[in-house]
């Protein structure tokens, strides 16, 4: 039987073979030069075989060298391919993809990811996290989430965004305000009123294209109060606090006692929802969840996007 060969020195033979140079292959295997000698040195020895002839200068091949050299080189190949697949079945197997969302983000697309399968993962378990626009792009970068549903493009390189869906936004208004009656309410019918706006934390761009809006129609709002979910906006304005603007793909808003809900006129103002995750993620999962998730959506009827 022939003597057993640790991997270690047969690499190390490999390396010094594709080099011919000892201080470049100890370098490649991060290794000291006279780390490197007496591993060929013992190698050699197992095998009762000169691989090497070498002096101060130069590095040859024997015959004996070559013909071995090529065959283990293969050897090494595949049980590095064997243990390549056996750690991809592992991976697949109890998959954890985590994904972010805004609190603001269309609860139906929240569902769809739920809804989600993959045949190559069927043990895939999906967590969730809900948190403010920059504490998930900081949790994208740093690798804590895999994906996340965000209501502002981030502006990070390291990120790619695919665009979902952009939603108008709709007016909480109470039943006795003097615009209740109207179909749609513009800005200039709010100008009098204190306003409840999404968290500028959630969403900056449309935060400020609102107040930019309302410039251009010279209204400045005596106050702004900020939310988070429409039921936090139904409530202040059932608490006559003021009229508030959200997203009418951010949840169910139906008339409640006390309340109107109507279309803001200002079209220009929309809500965007997003898919970011990190361009340089390798992991299969994410592609795979990610290339399922948009067929899903398109088959729903999204993107709908009418920039």
């Amino acid at each position: 039987m022939p003597p057993a060969i640790d991997t270690q020195l047969q690499l190390a033979a490999v390396i010094l073979a594709e080099e011919l140079h000892y201080g470049r292959a100890a370098r490649r295997l991060h290794i000291a030069v006279s780390t490197l000698s007496k591993q060929i040195t013992r190698l050699e020895d197992k095998l009762g075989i000169i691989l090497f002839v070498r002096d101060s200068k130069h590095v040859e091949l024997t015959d004996e060298g070559a013909a071995y050299i090529k065959e283990i080189r293969t050897s090494l190949l595949q049980a590095e391919s064997a243990v390549n697949a056996a750690r991809a079945v592992k991976a697949k197997k109890g998959q954890v993809l985590t994904i972010g969302h805004a609190p603001y983000v269309d609860p139906e697309l929240v569902r769809t990811l739920l809804s989600v399968r993959l045949p190559h993962y069927s043990d895939m378990q999906i967590r969730l996290n809900s948190d403010c626009a920059f504490e998930l792009e900081q949790e994208l970068i740093t690798r804590e989430l895999d994906l996340a549903l965000v209501a502002c493009a981030p502006t990070v390189a390291a990120l790619k965004c695919i665009k979902v869906v952009r939603s108008p936004l709709c007016v909480i208004l109470p039943d006795y305000h003097h615009a209740s009656g109207l179909t749609t309410v513009s800005l200039s019918d709010l100008a009098n009123d204190d306003w409840i706006l999404l968290n500028r934390r959630i969403d900056p761009i449309l935060y400020e294209a609102t107040l930019q809006q309302a410039s251009v129609h010279g209204i400045v709002p005596k106050h702004i109060h900020q939310i988070a979910t429409p039921e936090e906006g139904i409530h202040l304005v059932r608490e006559d606090i003021g009229v508030a603007l959200v997203a009418k793909s951010a949840g169910p808003i139906e008339q409640r006692l006390g309340v109107v809900v109507k279309s803001l006129a200002n079209e220009q103002l929309r809500l965007t929802t997003y898919l970011a995750l990190r361009g340089d993620n390798p992991s299969s999962l994410v592609h795979e969840f990610t290339q399922e998730i948009l067929k899903v959506w398109t088959a729903a009827g999204l993107p709908q996007l009418d920039d």
